[in-house]
């Protein structure tokens, strides 16, 4: 069909096109993390196919995926009908379609995932070709791939790139034809809405789905776009012109990117005969001239360019996939051992004196390197200069790109999703819960009847847009290019391969301050080595028309891409087809934090301090979806109210100072949203989405004002920063002349003492108390031992427990006493209702806890007693406290007591070494509460001494755990290594 012509030019970049300039990337070591016979670059169709007929013929097959789905052809065109006269004889789309002229996301997505489960074909999801691997004959032997766990390798025998732009064998270096020059038809599907832009659909075709009981349309596209040179940038740019004149006010769903045939296929092996199979183009036609061991499964094959449409047709795909998939496994398995594999040169290095860092691990952060390959010095190219790159655009970083941009930067944001917004919009999140409404955040919209998540994602295109900013989807960052100790850049991957965006300053924006840690920064994760502790998040179920879906049942590491895609894939697994689709961002309230210059606790919160460099002031309950870390939360007193309550913790204001926002050590880059520099217990006050928008913006601001002074960040005048959020509304004009309350003077840690063990006061007045007290430890010991000395009855018993916690032995007899009184079980504090595991310590569980602070061994007798009463159907907490406790005193008495508790019915076997359906309903199904109670006492048995290997057995199993909470906690604990991850240097982390 003809495209209807749309006038759409393209902007000119700053820098010129890919490969034009490049940086400094030293040599290093890529740990290779699989070795197979077929590795499948690409989760189309075609290749789903392909993988499946190999692993049929008995070789090993590895599919890379670079969207967190399989499908990509079909669901992220939007394509999912029949065109007229279409037939299938596939076994994939006969299964996807079943006799019906449309499908849906999620058919697809696990009718695919099945066929490679049951065909014994691994599968890897969220990860990007880089590199190709060569043999000691130069021949392709494997890839390298990039995701949020840094860059790792591949070996394989044979390589089917199935990717849209075959970049693989771009990689190779293998001959192609011209780009040509010229508009190119582009076609782009929107689902639902009311046209209200210029371009008119070519065609309009029935979904098969209602809404509020009306027929829904899939709406498609044709437009004549100008692609210049077919670099990455100039195709985001076009899809961005695409999605301004394709937008539908009410529309449901949209395409992720553009379809369009690629004038520049690459040469194929020469074909005297056209020998087809039925009507397939001969095998020739996809199989790399002069490139052993490559075939090429996409668009970009050497197929007539006017029959490419029809060969990209799912059922005609899946057959030729399977064509291709037959013969590569037939020459794999002609293939002998490849030999002295290592990354292909790329173009020489440039003289620099900056380097490209990443982290260089394993697809797992507890990965040990046992097999790599080496890759000399090269260059990475440059694919653009600008002031500010924001490295992610979800609820923090569109707005920093906003913020950044309205002042006069020169903005790019990136973001990995397939629109802007993050846990607001692809989270399915769609109302807020807590935060403040002042300045800036008043500006985003939030979904209602009238607006859905599709017209706040548009909300925030248009406004970077309009500000001047640029916008690239679908891309990861996976490093960062430094110099010294300045952040000078960020290493991205796109669809078309990796390269270096240059700025002034980059914002990482990421949520798990990826481009921070492989720069070099520290952080924190899950608790320590003495405490395995993680908010609870899920993936919510996309129905059309769904804005609010807030999930908690699963726990996730998401710098583990190998619990990342037991994440997808499980739960996907037990998703109901009227879904239509499952979310492909994880609703995760917790990440990895980054170390900065300040960091923020709890404790900071709850006891008010105010900072002289104040940017946000943060609101909420304290709404955590798990349990705590802080001692506090043992200590503070409760009423009957507040025991069954649903956040029972206090919560209320407070300030973020910028210092948090600074990576320790590093200069150049701001970490925002939940990577940034705060204890694990003070994400909750802060993570409201009114919230980070706010603070978001705030850092788009500061970084543009680096920019404008021609400053480091951390150089900035905050008072002006100051001063422009006061005049928006973002804080009270208080901050201006605040400055850091602590250390707070004596008398008001002295005041603390006593309004904490006076029960007349107000209970958020001794919340506050206690938490001046503990902030403040070297002040309030010797008012404490007085006021304890004086004190009677529940008063005395109080401030024993709060020296107990402190370490103080001479409380032990009161408190084993008290304990010795008390023969049962208190009940459980939910610390929220949706995570199962979340309670909060109890009255007797403070008492356990301050017995074992004090580590003193009068206590073991009262404390094994009621460890005796410990079973699967006790709270989790009175598990933990005892646990903890008994570690913390570390007597091999209490060893056999605990391998007697481990081995009580129900007590073992809750680690997850391989794949599980995951649902929300019922509760057994979400594998949190047995996981976390047979870790906790397992790691206190090995740390007693260990009872004929139990202990250290139910670690190694853990250590093998597919979710990486579990597998990280089990390996700090057996390797004796309690701090915070290092990261990465010139590559080696």
């Amino acid at each position: 069909m003809r495209c209807v012509r749309v006038c759409l030019l393209l902007t000119v970049l700053v820098h010129p096109a890919v490969g034009a300039e490049s940086v400094h990337q030293s040599s290093r070591q890529i740990p290779v993390v699989r070795e197979v016979d077929l590795v499948v670059v690409g989760s189309t169709v075609g290749a789903v196919a392909a993988a499946t007929e190999a692993a049929k013929q008995g070789v090993s097959v590895l599919l890379i995926g670079s969207r967190p789905y399989l499908g990509e052809d079909i669901c992220g065109t939007m394509h999912l009908w029949l065109d007229e006269g279409e037939t299938l004889q596939g076994e994939l789309t006969s299964r996807i379609f079943s006799d019906k002229q449309t499908t849906t996301p999620i058919c697809v997505k696990q009718t695919f995932e099945a066929a490679l489960l049951d065909a014994g074909a691994d599968f890897l999801l969220c990860c990007y070709p880089t590199d190709i691997l060569v043999d000691d004959c130069g021949d392709p032997a494997g890839v390298v791939i990039a995701n949020r766990a840094g860059r790792q390798a591949v070996v394989g025998k044979v390589i089917i790139d199935a990717t849209d732009r075959a970049v693989v064998a771009r990689l190779a270096g293998v001959k192609r034809r011209p780009w040509g020059s010229g508009k190119q038809c582009c076609k782009r599907v929107v689902l639902g809405g009311k046209s209200i832009r210029g371009a008119v659909p070519a065609r309009q075709i029935p979904s098969g789905t209602k809404a509020e009981g009306q027929e829904l349309f899939y709406y498609e596209y044709s437009l004549d776009l100008d692609l210049g040179d077919g670099s990455f940038p100039a195709l985001a740019e076009a899809e961005q012109q695409a999605r301004d004149a394709t937008y539908r006010d009410g529309q449901l769903r949209s395409a992720e990117r553009l379809f369009f045939v690629r004038p520049d296929s690459i040469i194929g092996e020469p074909t005297p005969t056209e020998k087809r199979t039925g009507n397939l183009p001969p095998l020739q036609h996809f199989r790399a001239q002069g490139c052993r061991r490559l075939y090429v499964l996409s668009g970009s094959a050497d197929v007539r360019r006017d029959q490419v449409q029809a060969c990209l047709r799912p059922d005609r795909f899946e057959r030729i996939g399977r064509m291709v998939g037959k013969a590569a496994a037939q020459q794999a398995r002609q293939t002998g051992t490849l030999v002295n594999v290592s990354v292909k040169a790329g173009s020489a290095p440039p003289a620099s004196d900056g380097d490209v860092r990443e982290v260089l691990r394993g697809l797992r952060p507890t990965d040990r390197q046992t097999k790599a390959v080496s890759a000399i010095a090269c260059g990475v190219p440059i694919l653009a200069e600008v002031d500010v790159v924001v490295i992610g655009g979800g609820t923090s970083g569109a707005c920093a790109a906003i913020g950044a941009a309205r002042h006069g930067a020169d903005v790019l944001v990136v973001e990995y999703q397939e629109g802007l917004g993050g846990v607001g919009t692809m989270g399915l999140i769609g109302r807020p819960y807590h935060g403040q409404q002042l300045g800036f955040t008043k500006e985003v919209p939030f979904c209602d009847k009238e607006h859905n998540t599709e017209y706040k994602m548009e909300w925030y295109r248009n406004e970077i847009r309009n500000a001047g900013g640029r916008i690239w989807l679908r891309v990861l960052g996976c490093g960062a290019y430094v110099d010294g100790d300045v952040v000078k850049g960020a290493v991205v991957v796109t669809s078309m391969g990796r390269g270096v965006i240059l700025a002034d300053v980059v914002i990482d924006a990421t949520g798990n301050a990826d481009v921070a840690v492989a720069a070099g920064a520290k952080s924190m994760f899950g608790g320590d080595g003495t405490n395995i502790a993680l908010q609870g998040t899920g993936l919510p179920m996309r129905s059309l028309g769904a804005t609010y879906v807030n999930t908690d049942y699963l726990l996730v590491d998401e710098s583990d891409m190998l619990d990342v895609w037991r994440a997808f894939v499980g739960t996907r697994m037990t998703s109901p087809m009227s879904s239509y689709d499952m979310g492909t961002l994880i609703q995760n309230r917790e990440r990895r934090r980054v170390i900065g210059d300040h960091v923020l606790s709890y404790l900071d919160q709850i006891a008010g301090r105010t900072y002289p460099d104040s940017i946000v002031l943060s609101g909420s309950d304290y709404d955590s979806h798990g349990y705590p870390s802080e001692p506090y939360f043992a200590l503070i007193p409760h009423t009957e109210q507040t025991r069954k309550a649903n956040h029972p913790a206090p919560g209320g204001t407070c300030y973020t100072p910028y210092r948090c926002l600074l990576p320790r050590g590093l200069d150049g880059i701001l970490v925002t949203g939940l990577g940034m520099s705060m204890h694990r217990d003070a994400t909750a006050m802060v993570r409201m989405q009114l919230d980070m928008h706010n603070q978001g913006y705030a850092a788009g601001v500061a970084a543009a004002v680096a920019v404008r002074g021609g400053c480091m960040p951390r150089q900035i005048d905050v008072k002006a920063l100051q001063k422009h959020l006061v005049e928006i509304g973002n804080l009270p004009e208080g901050v201006l002349t605040d400055t850091d309350s602590f250390p707070l003077p004596d008398r008001l840690v002295h005041a603390a003492v006593r309004e904490y063990g006076d029960q007349t006061q107000l209970r958020e007045t001794r919340c506050k108390a206690l938490a001046i007290i503990l902030s403040h430890t070297d002040k309030a010991g010797s008012p404490l031992k007085r006021a304890f000395a004086s004190a009677t009855g529940e008063v005395r018993m109080a401030y024993a427990k709060l020296l107990g916690f402190m370490g103080e032995r001479e409380v032990v007899p009161i408190l084993v006493e008290r304990l010795e009184e008390i023969n049962e079980w208190d009940a459980k504090i939910y610390q929220g209702s949706m995570a199962e595991y979340a309670h909060l310590p109890t009255p007797v569980d403070a008492l356990i806890l301050a017995l074992g602070n004090t580590r003193d061994r009068r206590a073991l007798p009262a404390l094994l007693k009621k460890l005796d009463t410990l079973d699967p159907n006790v709270t989790l907490s009175h598990h933990r406290s005892l646990a903890t406790a008994l570690e913390q005193i570390g007597d091999p008495t209490a060893a056999e007591p605990l391998a007697r508790l481990l081995n009580k019915p129900e007590m073992r076997g809750h680690a997850m070494t391989g794949l599980e359906p995951l649902g929300n309903h019922p509760q057994e199904k979400r594998r949190r509460l047995g996981p976390l109670r047979e870790i906790v006492l397992a790691r206190a048995l090995y740390r007693c001494g260990d009872w004929k290997g139990l202990g250290e057995e139910i670690l190694n199993e853990y250590r093998q755990d597919i979710r990486g909470l579990f597998a990280r906690h089990a390996g700090i604990v057996l390797s004796a290594e309690d701090r915070p991850d290092s990261g990465a240097r010139m590559g080696v982390e």
